[in-house]
């Protein structure tokens, strides 16, 4: 009998756990599809070779991103690819692109961890701006450069960047009327002075041997960090690049000590913590503020660095827009007649509150930087997270393709033609949506209206005075997916008009 009654229990208790779990199973069956990234699958990817991945998939074209707009035909918008040993994920189309920079940019504001990133920046890449993690000190660096980045119009820092602008293109001027000269190495000087005099109320004479050699030192730097190298992706092969990275260095601290004795000149030491008056007294209210302050003088002074090292970023550039409009003298007509219009008959010297009246000179810059399609700087994954519905695992490192936002056909009419006037519709600048090259969210350019507003004031300042001829033997084929030129470059006769 107990043991009837034992099978009757066991029984019994079986059914009712055999109930439960059915009941558990239609709940589960009944539930809404998980969204957690592990469950989403892996980004397509193509067939991978031992030890580089593939990296071979990015050889024979002009400009890497090539290979990703045709990868994107083959394996769709998002796509898994092995690098040397750096698992990397390639984003195509504007709707994915914009989702890694803005609904989704808090997740991929970490930056790729290149060691020759950390020994450019002296050995830890977080003293960078444009190439460190997100964290709170680079929140609170971007805080204090927007009021010198992003002058609002008609305020008083607008005014002292118009001013600053004007006098160094009039003198720039006066320069190249003089005879042939390096049109770069006068570009650049006038960038570096405008750069140096709105962010640390300093300028320097031409024939400032220091500010000279400061030039030049940033602009071997800056073309340096344009540079890729398969030893970002496979360490093993960094010692072949140990002493351009070197040099780099020594270059690196000849402009520390050349801001520190010539830039700041004491200014650390005698500041009576009043309202700052430039960048860099802003600098140095944050550092002694031990209440609030997250960046030491150390810090504060890469900070410096890299945002008066804009001026190269910027001077390269209007090399560029140079090389576009030496071959096209009819959208040089077309700038002058702008020039001359709004100058009136004074003809007075054009500045940058000019531009609401200057459409197509505007719309000139943006397709320059449009054509140029310099790559967005490549984000981390700082969690598991997903893109399009594919899992993303953190620390990947994403590419965003804007060479194919800017060159696609679907996009853009004749998009290898240099023509400004698809930026303008009823005479007003308009950007498409699909035009992002300075990124967005949270990590986007924070140079970007300095290049728009002195590549403006320096090209109308040129035009307005001259017109600008090719010479002879000379070839403007523009290096396209970087900003960066050799510092020997294009040479322009500028002929008075």
């Amino acid at each position: 009998m107990f043991h009837h009654l034992y099978l009757t229990t066991f029984s019994t208790y079986l059914i009712v756990i055999l109930f439960i779990a059915l009941i558990l199973i239609l709940i589960e069956l009944n539930k809404k599809p998980s969204t957690t990234s592990t469950d989403l699958p892996e980004p397509p990817s193509p067939r991978s070779l031992p030890i580089i991945g593939h990296l071979h998939l990015l050889g024979g074209y002009a400009v890497p991103y090539q290979a990703f707009t045709n990868l994107a035909k083959k394996y769709g918008n998002v796509i898994k690819l092995k690098l040397g040993n750096v698992n990397s994920v390639v984003i195509n189309g504007q709707e994915n692109i914009r989702e890694v920079l803005v609904s989704k940019g808090h997740h991929f504001d970490s930056r790729p961890n290149f060691e020759r990133y950390q020994q450019l920046f002296g050995g830890d890449k977080q003293n960078s701006l444009a190439f460190c993690d997100w964290s709170e000190t680079q929140k609170v660096r971007r805080e204090m450069l927007k009021t010198h980045t992003f002058p609002r119009a008609c305020s008083n820092k607008f005014s002292a960047l118009e001013d600053i602008i004007s006098n160094e293109t009039s003198s720039l001027v006066t320069r190249l009327a003089n005879g042939p000269r390096e049109t770069k190495n006068e570009i650049l000087y006038s960038c570096a002075n405008i750069f140096t005099k709105h962010f640390c109320s300093k300028s320097f004479p031409v024939d400032d041997p220091g500010f000279a050699r400061m030039i030049e030192n940033f602009d071997d730097i800056f073309y340096e960090v344009n540079q890729g190298y398969a030893a970002d992706f496979l360490p093993f092969l960094l010692p072949l690049h140990y002493n351009r990275l070197e040099k780099m260095s020594e270059l690196a601290h000849e402009i520390r000590h050349f801001l520190i004795d010539d830039v700041i000149d004491g200014r650390y030491e005698s500041y009576a913590d009043e309202e700052p008056s430039d960048y860099v007294e802003s600098l140095i209210q944050h550092v002694r503020n031990e209440e609030s302050s997250c960046m030491s003088w150390e810090n504060a002074l890469f900070a410096l660095e890299d945002i008066i090292g804009g001026h190269s970023a910027v001077g390269n550039f209007v090399m560029k827009l140079l090389g576009y409009l030496v071959t096209r003298p009819e959208v040089q007509a077309e700038i002058q007649r702008e020039i001359d219009g709004c100058a009136g008959s004074e003809r007075r010297p054009i500045s940058i509150s000019d531009r609401g009246s200057m459409p197509y000179t505007e719309a000139a810059v943006f397709e320059a930087i449009r054509l140029i399609a310099s790559p967005i700087v490549p984000r981390a994954a700082n969690q598991d997270t997903s893109i399009n519905g594919y899992r993303i695992s953190k620390g990947t490192l994403v590419f965003l393709n804007n060479h194919d936002l800017s060159m696609s056909e679907k996009l853009w009419e004749e998009p290898d033609a240099f023509k400004p006037e698809r930026f303008i519709v009823n005479n007003r600048i308009i950007k498409p949506e699909h035009f992002l090259p300075f990124g967005g969210g949270r990590r986007s350019c924070m140079g970007f209206k300095m290049v728009q507003l002195i590549s403006f004031g320096i090209v109308s300042g040129l035009l307005q005075n001259f017109t600008i001829a090719p010479v002879d033997g000379q070839t403007y084929k523009i290096p396209v997916g970087s900003l960066a030129l050799p510092r020997s470059t294009f040479r322009f006769e500028f002929v008075s008009r």
